[in-house]
């Protein structure tokens, strides 16, 4: 009988042990293997940090002379190295100790790998699986692989590549399971080794953020629909707008162009004006099975920053002032690394990349530079018509051309087989979508990042190092993709702004539209002169500046196309520069922090022309009042904020209905806020006022905004009903509580973001904080001698959740505030802000 206990207890305790060492599935949530988790030899006790953590010296194979580390109460590292790459190999080394996970989560996401790490997993409407599947149909770890043989040609350069990856797998081989970040914990597995193509791939990732504009199918579905209509209520450029390159700026004139006929450029389209859409066939519309794939790492509508720079003429300290904010996702760990990198011909401090060398947006002891995204599409869809079955050849200038197939093995975890994806490779690039059986719609694309080096060395290391307006413009001749407003100041007195990347030769409207992938004559006819990019410098206004509008006016002799420039924050920008004298470091905080909304200073007082008051009852007259007297900042503590944008919203949805309440609404393209607000304001009786639900009358725009209105207050009282359960100790509504701004974790893992964070804003403000996407990064720096910088971002040095860098500056970020920056020129230095001294010296 003993024997029979023995063996039932055995039986027992081995499968608790093996329960306990894999995941687990409870109602579709996958929890960590809890025995590793829970470990006391290995789980996540060992990630708790205390207050305050010591740097201990380090002796290292990689290094050829000692390296000072000098650590401030940020826990910031300033590193003092005798050679770059020995500076490179600590902070790789650096990288890797802190942000870890981070590193090889993007470079999996690029990779098309996640399903490795997360197993089969829902990611918003998609799944891991999807996700993988559209990186690896999009060509992406194939261009990371040939620009990791692009980076090899310059060996001086792949060598500080090597020996960043080396002092990052000097700290990865130094780990135990003890050691490893929580989130390896978490998923069960464990951490590669870092190499030049991860780096490629976290490089890659910034380029799927930055530069993937492809409202292609939106616009074909949107002319589709409206045909003649389309160009009106799609005009491709705001009468309005502030350029980058201020208006009346002198251009170059264009080569001509190769000549075109009227069938070589998009694809069909019905021609009739609002056509019945009962009538459009799905052959009609471009609406791939798989286009909501990838939707949790696609790039934000709003991505973009602000930038400028103030002459020192317009300074209160006569010194020029630079000023930036790239607007991207908020996350933990933070997008950025603080870090300053002292060689003997460097001294430069800012922001790195976790994952990439050297620093991307920073000063040194003679300029200063920082970016925002230009936004020009880059990227473009061509339709293919196979000549076979199997989908293995296609129509080609009138020939038939084989594709290249290549087969994806996607590993999944939990899977002991991998799913085979095969990709088609064509003249254009890769396959992305397949059409089904009603919608043969096969769209290859077409993507500068595919084509050309992204950052590499050259690039940073001449901003890095550079000490005037010549070397700046030199290093930026070494940077294709993602296309930067990259603004600069120097401690000469220049500043100077080049919206700078490789901008492809197009014929008017091309790329804007789903192209005739069976004629070669659709390829873009080589790039823009690199001296006739647009750029500017020393105006005679005082101040150069960027905020993601359109680059120029339409006098700019080459056409480029986004759906996206922004139409408002570089107006307020520009009118606020315009005005100053006598700036001050405080003047340009307030900027950066600026909630006012010109969106609503334009279309609130149109409403109110529009709105037919003896239609409101008791209730609604009081917070017409309140709208009346409000000034137009999307502060947090206010509730006008939420009145407005909600009631404006309904006007919006009510007046495009005929887009908005389409079958294929999902795919097509929606018009702008400036649009609406300036039909409102010249167009009142246009005919897309009129419901289309309703037949029994023709509404305008005063129907609209008054129905609207009603819609507003059900809206609120719902917005009310949340607010009160999301903060029952504090009801009262407010904009930031509906707006209720958070910072989840990059892995969406619950529990390690930080959520209900108080702060206003809005993405038509200076301020662009949204729900999860904003000013990731806020640098003022005044060119001096010594440069002065005020600096915060929302996240912390950290990438562990167990320690109390990982969120430490998301408090002073959301109140406006900032950190002075510690500019070392000597790891002696006498600073009351450093705290500890690390010495990584050779093994």
């Amino acid at each position: 009988m003993r024997y029979i206990y023995f063996a039932v207890s055995a039986l027992a305790t081995f499968l608790l042990v093996r329960t306990l060492n894999n995941p687990l599935t409870v109602q579709g949530n996958t929890l960590p293997a809890l025995g590793m988790f829970f470990s006391p030899f290995d789980g996540f006790w060992h990630n708790a940090e205390s207050a305050k953590t010591t740097k201990s010296d380090l002796q290292l194979v990689g290094v050829s002379k000692p390296v000072k580390v000098v650590y401030d109460d940020r826990d910031v590292p300033h590193i003092f190295a005798e050679s770059m790459k020995d500076a490179l190999y600590t902070q790789g080394y650096i990288h890797a100790q802190n942000r870890l996970w981070e590193m090889d989560f993007l470079s999996h996401v690029s990779a098309g790998r996640l399903s490795e790490i997360l197993g089969d997993q829902k990611i918003g409407k998609s799944s891991t699986i999807e996700v993988d599947k559209r990186m690896r149909r999009m060509g992406v770890s194939h261009a990371a692989e040939r620009l990791v043989d692009y980076w090899q040609k310059d060996k001086t350069n792949f060598e500080l590549l090597e020996a960043y990856c080396n002092g990052a797998n000097a700290y990865i081989s130094s780990l135990q399971n003890k050691d490893y970040p929580l989130e390896y914990k978490i998923l069960g597995v464990k951490p590669e080794l870092f190499s030049p193509l991860k780096i490629a791939l976290v490089s890659k990732y910034l380029s799927l953020d930055l530069a993937r504009t492809d409202n292609d199918f939106a616009a074909t579905n949107a002319k589709t629909l409206l045909g003649g209509d389309f160009d009106a209520i799609f005009p491709e450029y705001f009468k309005d707008q502030s350029p980058v390159v201020p208006s009346g700026t002198p251009f170059k004139s264009a080569a001509p162009l190769a000549a075109n006929s009227e069938k070589s450029t998009s694809i069909g389209y019905k021609s009739k004006i609002m056509t019945d859409e009962s009538k459009l066939t799905a052959q009609n519309f471009i609406t791939p099975k798989e286009l909501n794939a990838y939707d949790q790492f696609s790039p934000d509508e709003n991505n973009g920053s602000n930038n400028w720079a103030v002459a020192a003429s317009k300074t209160k300290n006569k010194k020029p002032i630079l000023c930036g904010d790239p607007h991207l996702s908020l996350r933990l760990p933070s997008v950025w690394f603080e870090q300053q990198i002292i060689t003997p011909d460097m001294n430069t401090y800012g922001v790195t990349l976790p994952g990439i060398p050297m620093v991307l947006i920073g000063f040194n002891n003679n300029c200063a530079w920082t970016m925002t995204n230009v936004g020009h599409d880059v990227a473009d869809w061509y339709k293919i018509t196979w000549t076979d079955a199997q989908k293995t050849q296609y129509t080609f200038d009138g020939a038939t051309k084989s594709a290249q197939l290549v087969q994806e093995k996607i590993y999944i975890k939990g899977h002991t087989e991998p799913l085979i994806d095969t990709v088609r490779y064509t003249f254009w690039g890769p396959v992305v979508y397949f059409g089904d059986s009603t919608n043969n719609n096969d769209l290859a694309y077409k993507w500068l990042a595919n084509e050309k080096p992204e950052i590499d060395l050259t690039f940073l290391a001449g901003l890095n190092k550079s000490k005037n307006y010549d070397d700046y413009l030199k290093a930026l001749a070494n940077m294709n993709v993602p296309a930067q407003n990259i603004a600069f100041a120097c401690n000469s007195g220049d500043i100077a702004l080049v919206a700078n990347g490789s901008m492809p030769i197009k014929r008017k409207e091309q790329g804007r539209f789903v192209q005739d992938g069976s004629l070669s004559a659709n390829n873009w006819q080589g790039f823009v002169p690199r001296d006739q990019i647009p750029q500017y410098k020393n105006p005679a206004r005082g101040f150069v500046s960027s905020a993601n509008q359109h680059s120029t006016d339409p006098s700019y002799p080459y056409y480029y196309n986004s759906e996206g420039f922004e139409a408002y924050r570089g107006r307020i920008i520009n009118d606020t520069l315009s005005k100053m004298k006598d700036i001050t470091i405080d003047d340009m905080k307030g900027l950066q922090n600026d909630n006012f909304s010109l969106l609503a200073k334009e279309a609130l007082p149109v409403l109110f022309k529009n709105l037919d008051e003896t239609q409101l009852n008791a209730t609604e007259k009081n917070i017409l009042a309140q709208l009346k007297n409000w000034n137009y900042y999307f502060d947090g503590d206010k509730v006008e904020p939420a009145y407005f944008l909600s009631w404006f919203e309904a006007v919006h949805t009510a007046t495009w209905d005929e887009i908005l309440k389409s079958k294929n609404a999902d795919y097509t393209l929606n018009p702008t806020q400036w649009r609406t607000a300036n039909m409102l304001r010249e167009e009142p009786n246009n005919k897309y006022f009129d419901i289309v639900a309703t037949t029994n009358k023709i509404e305008n725009a005063r129907d609209i905004v008054t129905l609207a209105f009603h819609d507003m207050m059900t809206d609120i009282t719902k917005k009310t009903a949340e607010v009160a359960a999301i903060y029952p100790k504090s009801p009262t509504l407010n904009w930031s509580k509906v707006k209720d701004t958070e910072i989840p974790h990059i892995a969406n893992i619950p529990g390690f973001g930080r959520k209900h964070i108080d702060v206003g804003g809005q993405a038509k403000s200076v301020n662009a904080i949204k729900k999860n996407h904003g000013p990731s990064w806020r640098m003022i720096v005044e060119l001096d001698t010594v440069p002065h910088a005020w600096v915060v971002y929302p996240g912390g040095q950290s990438g562990n959740p167990g320690s109390k860098n990982f969120d430490a500056f998301v408090d002073t970020w959301s109140k406006g505030q900032y950190y002075e920056a510690i500019y070392l020129r000597s790891p002696t230095e006498a600073n009351k802000r450093i705290v500890s001294t690390q010495t990584f010296t050779k093994l």
